[in-house]
């Protein structure tokens, strides 16, 4: 009997999760005004190899609640990698970072909300972006824009500079 309630349930986690991964435009970022002590930040670039900018190189960036900086660059680095810890970021950078993620503008185009980052990818040669990810005040939210975006360019910029990534 429970074997027979279970297959409903397995034919339709591919419906669901198809579902998960589409995306919606933004209408409320919902961003505390100061930086919560839970704050995290997740940036996945997909984008070009070594020789492109920072900013535009495949990357993935995480800062933990105190200030953990983890990042990995290259072929690989996508949404669910977890990277190695490379430094910790003082209070003040910290701060910095959050008054950039205030003024990324998420809440109006180009950027859309995604549902399921762990399911958003993009494909070798297709469009390039970033993949943003913020936890703050027991919240949650992702978003992801295109590689042209100024204002996600600019937060990559920085988290790469800390990461001591070159151009």
């Amino acid at each position: 009997m429970m074997h027979a309630a279970r297959i409903p349930i397995l034919l339709a986690m591919p419906l669901l999760v198809c579902g998960c991964s589409q995306s919606t435009p933004r209408t409320d970022a919902g961003l505390p005004d100061q930086r919560p002590g839970d704050f995290v930040l997740g940036l996945v670039v997909f984008g070009g190899d070594e020789e492109d900018p920072a900013a535009t190189r495949s990357a993935r960036y995480i800062i933990e609640p105190g200030g953990v900086l983890r990042a990995s660059f290259g072929d690989g680095s996508d949404g669910l990698t977890y990277p190695p810890i490379t430094r910790e970021i003082d209070e003040a950078t910290l701060d910095t970072i959050w008054a950039m993620i205030s003024d990324l503008g998420v809440d109006s185009e180009p950027w859309r909300v995604i549902r399921a980052p762990e399911f958003f990818h993009t494909e070798a040669g297709s469009v390039q972006g970033y993949l943003l990810e913020i936890r703050a005040d027991v919240r949650y939210a992702s978003w992801a824009t295109p590689i042209g975006t100024g204002s996600a360019r600019e937060l990559a910029e920085q988290l790469a500079s800390l990461a001591w990534a070159k151009d």
